[in-house]
């Protein structure tokens, strides 16, 4: 029998997901064209929200790679999420004090930092031993 966590998570992935395709069929229906989650991602992106392709890389790494590797396990489990988080307000703040030009190469670069980061420090394949 599942844990009643579990559950939760899994209904709450299945909301996440159906939510983003209605969005995205919305976005194709409108009438606008190049209006897609992709495009207004990599625009907000150039602004004041390139933590977007961090947080996205290290989404990425977490659940689809990861590392079994005990010499990148952190002790406690919530320190990489915490890590994330102060990582991100860090960017937000970054963006709103500091205006710069993010190209392409500086958006992919982050994407494939927080790719690294997700994999090594955040993953979800370390053995749980009683």
């Amino acid at each position: 029998m599942e844990s009643i966590q579990y559950i939760s998570v899994v209904n709450i992935m299945i909301g996440i997901t159906v939510t983003y395709f209605v969005l995205e069929i919305l976005l194709m229906l409108n009438g606008i064209d190049q209006d897609t989650s992709n495009k207004l991602l990599l625009e907000w992106s150039k602004g004041k929200s390139f933590f977007i392709p961090f947080a996205l890389g290290a989404i990425g790494g977490h659940l689809f790679l990861g590392t079994s590797n005990a010499a990148f396990k952190m002790s406690n489990g919530m320190f990489p999420v915490l890590i994330l988080f102060g990582l991100t307000i860090i960017m937000v703040l970054i963006a709103f004090k500091v205006p710069f030009k993010k190209s392409r190469a500086f958006l992919t670069a982050l994407l494939i930092a927080g790719f690294l980061y997700g994999h090594f420090f955040w993953s979800m394949n370390y053995t749980v031993t009683p």
